[in-house]
């Protein structure tokens, strides 16, 4: 696991070099921003090595191509490693965000992404009045549900409660011992045999300070997918952005490319809301989807709508369907806004009727297109389209094809999660 230390530390040089070992790099920070590190010996001779691999491999993606042996989506499906940042909570802040972590692990038990890990918000307790909000803790127990439901063993972290408003409380963050959500996206990037996708669909922070603590690998590796904003009116602040405004801001100062898509047009407390050119939000009719699901998969989605549980995840994951709970809910509309980053690292858009194709096909109903972005601390932006950028900006191809294909798209997905075998 990663270390971060001041560079000033380098005065005492032999304590500094003991804390290197293999796998376990030594990160240098100066004036609060990751510049240098440490590696092992043999962690640099399997870097190069790995790199030499990730070279022929791409040299035999590219024949294959050439050779029709294998096609573009096949290439897609190998070579995306995903990590997803997530205001996760149960009891839940918002359903969507369970919605999400189950696309990821449906799309990763189809082969079509590497779930590297789960990096869960922590920012519960951090309204500006010093009230709390109304829901839970991390929900960690999510992700063991669908680890056991799909055989996996995605990790999970759970972010920091440290504000990082400015410079100094980024400094004051590195200076501080590396929390497990930095060690994981950091290791992610170190280890991954190619790029990273990284989906921000809450805070932006604990990303923003893994993104300090190590620039260069986030250059080299990364790619950001920022789910948060809007995109015309700038007031209110959108939730996402409001949590960490400035953290927000920095993300687009990222060396690596950013792949923004904003919630809205313009945010109307109380909504209604609808689909707009330039936003990702759709609406899914939560009734016409959870039939075709799994007992199982509404078991976790129950779990999450019902009381806060402290004991029986697993449990509930196993039982009968409680149809009484389960009708409370499905008969409202659920609000989805992240699900076109997910197709993308997965190598998959989304066609006019809702089927699900080759990113490269014609006909996509999203995509994403360069822009030029100044975005002040305080989380308010101003962008406009240019030709070559390293933030691109999410697009649909209009309002209401959008919203009609979307809904099936996500059906089509979260259907494909298995059942668990009843005696």
């Amino acid at each position: 696991m990663p270390v971060i230390k001041p560079v000033s530390d380098l005065r005492n040089y032999n304590t500094i070099l003991q804390d290197v070992d293999m796998g376990v790099p030594v990160f240098l920070a100066k004036n609060g921003r990751g510049r240098y590190v440490l590696l092992d010996i043999a962690d640099y001779e399997r870097r190069e090595a790995s790199g030499w691999l990730a070279s022929e491999l791409e040299r035999g993606w590219k024949s294959g191509e050439e050779r029709g042996w294998i096609d573009g989506a096949s290439r897609a499906v190998q070579a995306r490693t995903v990590l997803l940042s997530t205001d996760l909570y149960h009891r839940h802040a918002d359903p969507n965000d369970h919605w999400n972590l189950a696309t990821m692990f449906a799309l990763a038990r189809q082969g079509r992404v590497r779930f590297a890990g789960v990096l869960c918000d922590d920012d519960r307790a951090l309204k500006e009045d010093g009230s709390y909000f109304h829901f839970g803790d991390p929900a960690v127990q999510a992700v063991a549900q669908l680890n056991y439901l799909c055989g996996m063993a995605v990790p999970v972290a759970v972010g920091s409660r440290r504000r990082v408003r400015g410079e100094d409380d980024l400094r004051a963050a590195l200076a501080a011992p590396a929390g497990g959500y930095v060690r994981l996206v950091l290791e992610t990037l170190q280890d991954a045999p190619g790029p990273v996708d990284i989906h921000v669909c809450g805070s932006c922070k604990d990303v923003l300070v893994a993104l300090r603590a190590a620039p260069e690998l986030f250059e080299r590796k990364a790619r950001i997918f920022l789910n948060a904003g809007t995109w015309a009116a700038q007031e209110p602040l959108e939730y996402n952005v409001s949590l960490e405004p400035w953290a927000y801001s920095q993300l687009f100062r990222a060396p690596c490319e950013v792949c923004w898509a904003p919630c809205f047009d313009v945010l109307r407390p109380g909504g209604p809301y609808a689909c707009s050119a330039r936003a990702n939000y759709y609406l899914v009719r939560q009734r016409e989807i959870v039939p075709a699901l799994s007992d199982a998969v509404k078991n976790y989605l129950d779990f999450m709508m019902g009381p806060v549980f402290d004991q029986g995840w697993l449990s509930y994951l196993r039982g009968p369907v409680d149809e009484a709970l389960l009708a409370s809910w499905t008969g409202d509309d659920r609000e989805m806004w992240s699900t076109p980053g997910f197709l993308v690292s997965a190598g998959l858009g989304v066609a006019p009727d809702g089927s699900l194709q080759d990113a490269a096909a014609p006909g996509g109903i999203f995509r994403y297109r360069p822009v030029r972005v100044d975005c002040a601390p305080d989380g308010r932006i101003a962008w406009e389209d240019c030709a070559e950028s390293n933030v691109l900006m999410f697009e649909n191809a209009g309002p209401d094809v959008y919203q009609a294909a979307m809904p099936r798209a996500l059906r089509t997905i979260l259907a494909s999660l298995p059942d668990i075998p009843r005696p």
